[in-house]
């Protein structure tokens, strides 16, 4: 039996990066006249109009040809000729088109079931043209047909270009797939043609980026959903993968690549990307290293928790107020705070004769009490040692991991927020002599720690990431397959690794597979079209 497959190419097999087909338009204009602003506006104008001229002017459907043969001589006095116009925006078309990944899969699945495959679309572009592009995103055969309005003089929405592949194919059973409501499933269905929807739309989220950003004037945002939708078809709307698409990656991706431009462009050589939070981050980074050759990549394990120890060796109650929020212990939990500082209420009790009649600190006087006992009782030289041994280990973790090394320009990769993790490394560094380490952030609080802590560059600026979204970048956006670092080990080789909570392990999820995925895949993407 002849089983014949057709699929329509554009929002179907081939979806643009660009997003809007007249943003192709707008990427030509600024090609052809890339230093003259009126003439980019003025070209644009005409080209949006000019196939619905053509079309009125010939009574029927029209190639490219037949578009640019209206063209006003003036857009020629740079270009030269009418064929380099035409192959100008061939060009446009081909960097812009992408395969969409079901898609191409459904059509693997096909063929390999034996059916015959062939293209169809009511377009002006030329077949051989767009077979080509069908075969580079490896979609099409050789052998494969490419029917085209324009050279039939047919078309889909009349249903007469099914008439033509009809004719020349002889399908017995035949499907079509495409994403056209009216030409592509009810005039299908007219044909006696089994019609499948492909459902290539923008999300809600993704059109919003598209609709807002149709008066800017940079269109990155737009193409940034529109490789929002390529990523999360390749996983056939899979929820999570959805939010990572429209998300996760595109407020990641601007960030890693910020990063990346800007410690290339200072001589920064070594990059770390801090636990748990940047994850996610490298991952994003490392699709993209190929472009960064010069920056080598680490994964640094910290965490407040794991520095607090460390930071307050000397045993300052001014440097242990100095990383608190609003540099005061309120409301905060005693339990936890006793954890903070390695210990408990029942070793202070049977060692130390230190209790405390309240569970959260609410007072001065009660804020006062806790200072006293923890930092001049008779537990202070307990704790000033567990200190020292702690900072001697994460010292010694430093060392190891090459934030001692003085031949080599290094820098942080962080979520951010308020800059604690950045106080205190550098204060640990500082104190035995290393360089202060500078840190990116993604976001920053208004009351963020000042240069002195050491300098940081933050890619949105004070307060324009609501504090509300904390939770859920940290969280979510920044989910990590890694436990919290709670302190460190030295191993019987020598080498230092990190310690975590009792039971936590390394752990992947489905959120954590899809955000690196999505990240990694939309950075490499950027990265290659140059948005």
């Amino acid at each position: 039996m002849n089983r014949l497959a057709t699929f329509d190419i554009f929002d179907t097999v081939l979806i643009r990066r660009c997003g809007r087909p007249e943003m192709i338009f707008e990427m030509l204009a600024r090609m052809l006249f890339p230093y003259d602003e009126a003439m980019r506006e003025a070209f644009v104008l005409w080209r949006r109009r000019a196939e619905a001229d053509a079309r009125q002017h010939m009574k029927g459907d029209v190639s490219l040809f037949d578009i640019y043969a209206s063209i006003d001589p003036s857009f020629l006095s740079e270009i030269g000729s009418v064929d380099r116009l035409m192959n100008a925006e061939k060009t446009v078309e081909a960097e812009n088109l992408i395969a969409n990944p079901a898609i191409r899969t459904r059509i693997s699945e096909r063929r390999a079931a034996g059916w015959q495959i062939a293209f169809v679309s009511d377009m002006y572009l030329d077949s051989n043209f767009l077979h080509d592009l069908l075969m580079r995103e490896h979609c099409a055969e050789p052998a494969d047909k490419v029917f085209v309005s324009c050279e039939h003089a047919a078309r889909k929405d009349n249903g007469l270009l099914y008439d033509v592949v009809r004719a020349e194919l002889h399908p017995e059973e035949w499907e079509h797939c495409g994403d056209n409501r009216f030409s592509d499933l009810k005039m299908a269905k007219r044909k006696g043609i089994k019609a499948v929807k492909a459902d290539t739309t923008f999300t809600a989220a993704e059109l919003f980026v598209v609709h807002s950003d149709k008066h800017l004037s940079s269109h990155s945002m737009t193409e940034l959903a529109s490789l929002s939708r390529v990523q999360r078809l390749a996983y056939n709307n899979n929820p999570f993968d959805v939010f990572a698409a429209d998300f996760v990656a595109p407020a990641y991706v601007p960030y890693v690549l910020f990063v990346l431009r800007k410690a290339q462009a200072k001589g920064i050589r070594r990059l770390y990307f801090l636990s748990r939070d940047s994850y996610v981050l490298l991952q994003a980074a490392k699709a993209v290293s190929v472009h960064f050759s010069d920056i080598e990549l680490r994964y640094l394990f910290v965490s407040r928790r794991a520095l607090y120890l460390p930071y307050l060796a000397e045993l300052s109650e001014k440097k242990y107020l100095a990383v608190q929020n609003h540099h005061t212990i309120l409301r905060q939990s005693v339990d936890v705070l006793l954890t903070q500082l390695a210990t408990n209420r029942q070793e202070l009790l049977d060692n130390f004769g230190i209790t405390f009649d309240y569970s959260r600190i609410t007072t001065r006087k009660q804020e006062r009490d806790f200072l006293d006992k923890l930092f001049r009782g008779s537990y202070a030289p307990v704790l000033r040692q567990r200190a020292m041994n702690a900072e001697e280990l994460v010292v010694a973790y430093f060392r190891q991991e090459g934030l001692f090394d003085t031949h080599i320009s290094c820098a942080a990769v962080d979520v951010g927020w308020l800059g604690t993790s950045r106080l205190m490394m550098n204060s640990i560094l500082k104190r035995h002599g290393a360089t202060s380490l500078s840190f990116f952030y993604y976001g920053v609080r208004n009351d963020v720690f000042p240069p002195s802590a050491g300098r940081y560059r933050s890619f949105f600026r004070a307060d324009e990431l609501s504090t509300e979204t904390t939770g859920l970048i940290e969280n979510y956006y920044s989910a990590s397959p890694y436990p919290t670092t709670i302190g460190y080990r030295q191993e019987t080789n020598g080498r230092i690794t990190p310690v975590y909570p009792e039971g936590k392990h390394f752990e992947e999820s489905e959120i954590i597979r899809a955000n690196c995925s999505a990240v990694a895949d939309m950075a490499a993407e950027v990265m290659r079209t140059n948005i």
